[in-house]
C-alpha cells in the first residue's frame, strides 16, 4: 500500500505540475519572458550552427580546389587515383553537406514559424488573464459571527485527467516490464495492490491486462539452463554428500528456504522435492510459491506441487492454492 501511496502523491504532484493556463497572472507573465529568452538564445544558437556549417562547407570546396579541380579546371582523369578518389569523396561531402544545409533551412523556418505563433498565443492569454480556475466551496454548519474560510477545489480538465491516466498507464506498464525483465515478485504484487485498492477502480482493467501479460510471460519463459545440477561436492564438502541423491529432505527444505541461494538452486531444489516424501514437502513448496522473492522459483515450486498432487491451478493463483491446502486440512 505504500506503493500505492506514494503513486497516488505523484498523481497529484502531476496535477500541480500541469496548471498550464490556470496560473495566476504574475506568473504567466515571468513565462512569457523565460520564453522570449528562450527564443533569442536559439535564434543565437541557430545562427551559430549555419555559419559552422557554411565555414565548413567552405574549407571542403577549399581542398577540393587546392587539388586542381576547383582552381586550374584539370581535369579528374589526369590526376593520380590518389587524388581522384579524395576530390571524388570531398564532392560527396559537399554535396551531401549542402542537402543537409537546405534541411537545417527549412527546419529553422519552421522552428521560428512555431515558436512565433507560440509566443503570440502566451500573448494572448496574458491580455485575456482570469482568476485561476478554483472553484470555492461554502462550508455548511459554521457558527454564527465566526469568519470561516472557504473551501478550495481544484478543476481538472478533461485534457488534464487524460494526461494523469496515460501517466499511471505508464507506470503499470512499468510495473510488468520489471516483472518481465527481472523475474521479480515485488513489481507484480504493487500490481496485485492495484488490483485491491478501491482508488484504482478507473485503472482496473488496465491493471489487470499488465498483470496478465507479466505472468504469462512467467509462465511461458525458460531462463533456467534445463541441464543444470546442483554442485553438491562442492556445497556440501564436510558432509560427504557426492551428488543430488545423498541430499536429504531436511537439506532441500533448507536450501529451499534460504534466499540468499542462487535462484537456479532453488529452481533446482524445487524440482528435486517432486520426489520427497517427507510429510511437510507440499506445506514448504506453498510456501515457496506464497513467499520466495522470485517467480521463476515459486513458478517451479507450483510445477513441482501440482505434479505431486494431480491437480492444475493458473499460474501463481495463489488464492486457489491456498484455499485447496485449506481444504485439505492444513
Amino acid at each position: 500500500m505504500d506503493v500505492v501511496r506514494d503513486d497516488q502523491h505523484s498523481t497529484k504532484s502531476a496535477v500541480r505540475d500541469i496548471g498550464g493556463d490556470e496560473s495566476p497572472h504574475p506568473l504567466n507573465k515571468r513565462r512569457a519572458e523565460l520564453s522570449w529568452q528562450l527564443f533569442v538564445a536559439s535564434m543565437l544558437m541557430t545562427f551559430g550552427l549555419g555559419v559552422g556549417l557554411v565555414l565548413w562547407v567552405k574549407s571542403l570546396e577549399e581542398k577540393r580546389s587546392a587539388l586542381g579541380q576547383g582552381a586550374s579546371g584539370q581535369p579528374v582523369a589526369a590526376m593520380s587515383g590518389t587524388d581522384a578518389e579524395r576530390l571524388a569523396k570531398l564532392d560527396g561531402q559537399i554535396v551531401a553537406l549542402q542537402q543537409q544545409v537546405d534541411t537545417w533551412r527549412r527546419e529553422q523556418l519552421l522552428n521560428q514559424k512555431e515558436v512565433r505563433e507560440s509566443l503570440e498565443r502566451l500573448a494572448g492569454n496574458l491580455k485575456n488573464a482570469q482568476a485561476p480556475n478554483f472553484v470555492p466551496v461554502r462550508q455548511e454548519g459554521g457558527q454564527p459571527g465566526v469568519g470561516q474560510t472557504a473551501e478550495v477545489v481544484l478543476q481538472i480538465s478533461p485534457t488534464q485527467k487524460e494526461f494523469i491516466q496515460l501517466k499511471e498507464r505508464n507506470r503499470l506498464t512499468a510495473y510488468a516490464d520489471e516483472v518481465i525483465a527481472t523475474g521479480m515478485r515485488k513489481p507484480l504484487e504493487t500490481l496485485v495492490s492495484y488490483l485491491r485498492d478501491p482508488e484504482s477502480a478507473h485503472l482496473y482493467d488496465a491493471v489487470q491486462a499488465e498483470y496478465l501479460r507479466a505472468v504469462r510471460a512467467i509462465q511461458t519463459l525458460q531462463r533456467e539452463d534445463p541441464g543444470y545440477r546442483l554442485p553438491v561436492a562442492e556445497m556440501f564438502k564436510d558432509e560427504g554428500f557426492r551428488n543430488e541423491a545423498d541430499l536429504k529432505a531436511a537439506t532441500l527444505f533448507k536450501l529451499l528456504e534460504d534466499v540468499k541461494q542462487p535462484v537456479e538452486v532453488r529452481v533446482r531444489v524445487a524440482a528435486l522435492l517432486r520426489g520427497v516424501d517427507a510429510a511437510e514437502t507440499n506445506a514448504k513448496l506453498i510456501k515457496a510459491i506464497q513467499e520466495d522473492p522470485s517467480l521463476e522459483v515459486a513458478k517451479h515450486a507450483q510445477i513441482a506441487l501440482e505434479q505431486r498432487i494431480s491437480r492444475r491451478f493458473r499460474m501463481l493463483d495463489i488464492p486457489a492454492i491456498e484455499a485447496w491446502w485449506k481444504s485439505q486440512g492444513n
